[in-house]
């Protein structure tokens, strides 16, 4: 497993574990264990954003940094898998 895949794997287990706790609180929204558990995943789901955004660019294009030129369609797609 490359770098980027195993940055994109983190990602997207943290994404998976902030939506089913917040699954969760919508039908348990007084408790404190599962609140703390979503707000854990949040940070990490944050830092492993931050981690794989400054190795390999934004996931999304509104959070990237366009200076003169629009790159967006430059890089592969977070999804496409490259080997980079």
């Amino acid at each position: 497993m490359t770098e980027r895949q195993k940055l994109m794997r983190d990602v997207q287990m943290y994404d998976f574990s902030l939506l089913e706790a917040a699954e969760y609180l919508d039908g348990h929204p007084n408790d404190p264990n599962a609140l703390a558990y979503f707000k854990t995943q949040q940070q990490r789901y944050q830092m492993a954003v931050d981690a794989y955004t400054a190795r390999f660019g934004p996931l999304q294009f509104k959070t990237g940094d366009y200076n003169n030129t629009w790159t967006w369609m430059s890089d592969p797609w977070p999804w496409e898998g490259a080997e980079q």
